[in-house]
């Protein structure tokens, strides 16, 4: 920055900038400065506002308790219900990603209770079953397995897998999730459970989908996908079988994908959490193919050629601004 540049129009805060802001978030809400030093720092620098806004936002974001702010002169009245104090934006970030990741167990205990096969968050697993079948497990995946004399049946709770089944028409193949059933004799599919959807995407053989309501039925056809949900079951249509299978070879493939998307899928394969603080920034598009196994990599490729800023709060919250 030169000496003589036009301080009259606010600038994209850096990294340096946004993490101050996130400090004097911070100590206003646990009425730990005065209303006059941070007037003061407001004034320094026409950057210092548009940081602190995107602080304000990442806060909201976060979803979580915060106590009421102080009566301070700063431009504008910010009003809450007065709540249990934090310790910090670091500790509302760490609570979020124990939440986030299962950690404080909730409905996981019924899950892992009712679980043959487990993955934890960046593994991947091949399970090979006694009649020839293998199943691959993504990240963080859970499944039940009951191969009977009558056939053969898997539980898909959460998570993606990939199966590959060995024909016998004498045992059916069948794939439960929340959503729906799969029926297979001998073919090859990926099918993921997200966001309330069962996403079936077949490549060789025949599958049926069954809905979980009365006369929901659809034959899928290789090359075809389609989903499962409450609703029923959506019509059949193409796609794109590199990127659905990317995770196998341990990629993310995106294509022109909105960043928003592309931070949900990184965020599948880490520990943390990465949060966008501006919703402008969500649409921002991303090509590209990057590995599963070093999504920090990933995110530093996209820092590296969008217009943004990631700022990394704890080992565990990257906040892209």
């Amino acid at each position: 920055m030169t000496d003589d540049q036009d301080h009259s129009t606010p600038q994209s805060p850096d990294d340096a900038i946004f993490a101050q802001a996130v400090s004097w978030l911070t100590r206003l809400r646990e009425r730990d400065t005065d209303a006059a030093a941070f007037q003061a720092w407001l004034a320094a620098d026409p950057r210092h506002e548009a940081a602190f806004a995107e602080a304000e936002c990442l806060w909201g974001r976060l979803e979580l308790p915060a106590r009421k702010l102080a009566d301070t002169e700063i431009g504008r009245t910010r009003t809450a219900r007065r709540q249990r104090p934090l310790r910090g934006l670091a500790a509302a970030a760490a609570l979020m990603i124990l939440l986030g990741a299962g950690l404080l167990w909730r409905d996981d205990i019924a899950v892992r209770l009712q679980s043959d096969h487990i993955t934890s968050i960046g593994m991947r697993t091949p399970i090979d079953l006694a009649d020839g079948s293998r199943i691959t497990l993504n990240t963080d995946t859970a499944i039940a397995v009951d191969m009977a004399d009558d056939g053969r049946h898997v539980r898909l709770f959460r998570g993606e897998a990939w199966f590959d089944v060995a024909p016998d028409a004498a045992r059916p193949f069948t794939v439960g999730t929340p959503m729906g059933i799969v029926r297979v004799t001998g073919t090859r599919f990926n099918l993921r459970i997200a966001d309330g959807k069962a996403d079936v995407s077949l490549t060789e053989g025949r599958v049926n989908l069954t809905g979980s309501m009365p006369g929901e039925a659809l034959t899928l056809a290789p090359g075809e996908s389609a989903q499962l949900t409450a609703a029923g079951v959506s019509p059949p249509k193409p796609f794109d079988r590199t990127a659905v299978t990317a995770w196998l070879r341990g990629q993310f493939v995106f294509y022109d994908t909105p960043l928003s998307s592309v931070v949900a899928e990184i965020n599948r394969y880490s520990p943390g959490r990465i949060v966008i603080a501006k919703d402008a920034l969500r649409d921002l598009k991303v090509s590209g193919v990057f590995r599963t196994d070093n999504p920090g990599a990933a995110l530093r490729a996209i820092t590296d050629t969008l217009p943004l800023s990631a700022t990394h709060i704890t080992g565990y919250l990257v906040v892209l601004h």
